[in-house]
């Protein structure tokens, strides 16, 4: 099959990394595979990483007009059977010049759908809205859409994160990945830190988003924390932190459509406790591959902390039920093939199952 996946991110988001991740697992179970981005743009220079092809054309913003024509080229000169887009930039040239050309939504964005007469338009020719996660369904992140939807989730490289053995050597340290965006909740982390013993450690590596690296080291200082916790920054290859962690942590406040640090996290044989909220009550089996906390509530994830710290044993069982997890339902084989079948059934005109992973 050939497949064009419409990235228009300004920067490798997690709509934009999604959309990556999909064209490489799509291209190696042996689809054609062209990602249309930005000339020069992080998504661009990120595919050429990942080895797939793209073609350096912007739908973004004010360049969307003058990009109609080149799009419609290169649909010409590409002829996809299937075209999926990760953005409504995407979605909408699609609608506008390759009517003719089944066209699928990945929707992973915390914003409601837009409404109105044009947007309802581009809805009715896009043949099917895929959701990363059943909350968005339940929650009617579909909107007044009549056509299909279905839940297919982001998948993780579980060859590339995976479990290091030899962990029961325990050194207590709690990881935790995501840009420092108070969204992201890493003051709860810092405040459970400081009802934990004293060799409990944690780390955390995000870039800096709307509040600085000073900003939270001052916060820990002033909770008497700031020796017991390291801010890394962006890191690039997060897998040796990772492998050098006990627990992972997600504190996350709201957003999580995708936890990707999270499926990271688990994939590489981490329990994971994790804000019960959002797209992560559906990544996580709670007292089995880890454990939910209310959104801020530090006290509890303290006593969680301390609980997988003081049974070792049923820390490793968890991390290892979290790999497994990641393996049968969120691996590169196994997402592979839910979306063979499904774009198979797509292009062939029948109807698409609505699926929920976790069943």
């Amino acid at each position: 099959m050939r497949i064009l996946v419409t990235i228009n991110c300004q920067g490798v988001d997690a709509s934009a990394a999604g959309g990556i991740a999909f064209a490489r697992m799509m291209a190696e179970t042996g689809h054609s595979v062209t990602v249309q981005a930005a000339a020069d743009g992080p998504v661009t220079r990120a595919a050429t990483a990942q080895g797939l092809e793209w073609s350096g054309l912007s739908l973004q913003k004010s360049a969307f007009v003058t990009g109609l024509l080149p799009f419609r080229k290169l649909i010409r000169s590409f002829a996809p059977d299937v075209i999926i887009s990760t953005r409504a930039d995407g979605q909408t040239a699609s609608a506008l010049v390759a009517g003719d050309i089944p066209t699928v939504r990945i929707r992973c964005d915390i914003r409601k759908p837009r409404s109105g007469r044009f947007w309802k338009q581009v809805d009715r020719r896009t043949d099917l809205v895929v959701f990363p996660s059943p909350f968005m369904i339940e929650r009617s992140y579909s909107g007044e859409r009549e056509g299909q939807v279905a839940v297919i989730p982001h998948p993780v490289d579980t060859d590339l994160y995976t479990f290091r053995e030899g962990r029961e050597v325990f050194e207590p340290l709690l990881v935790s990945i995501g840009r420092l965006s108070p969204m992201k909740g890493h003051r709860t982390l810092i405040r459970a830190l400081g009802l934990l013993p004293e060799n409990v450690k944690a780390v955390v590596a995000g870039a800096p988003s709307q509040q600085s690296v000073d900003e939270l080291e001052s916060f820990a200082r002033s909770l008497g924390v700031g020796k017991r916790i390291t801010f890394a920054g962006k890191v690039e290859d997060v897998r040796d932190l990772i492998s050098g962690g006990t627990i992972g942590v997600v504190t996350s406040l709201g957003s999580e459509v995708v936890s990707r640090a999270g499926m990271e996290m688990m994939s590489s044989g981490l329990p994971l406790l994790a804000a019960a909220t959002n797209g992560l009550l559906d990544l996580v089996e709670d007292g089995r591959t880890g454990l939910f906390h209310s959104p801020g509530n530090y006290r509890q994830l303290a006593s969680q902390a301390a609980f997988l710290l003081r049974n070792p044993s049923m820390t490793l069982r968890m991390g290892r039920c979290a790999r497994k997890m990641c393996i049968d339902r969120l691996s590169y084989p196994v997402t592979a093939a839910k979306w063979a079948s499904t774009l198979v059934a797509l292009t062939e005109g029948n109807k698409i199952p609505s699926r929920r992973y976790h069943q």
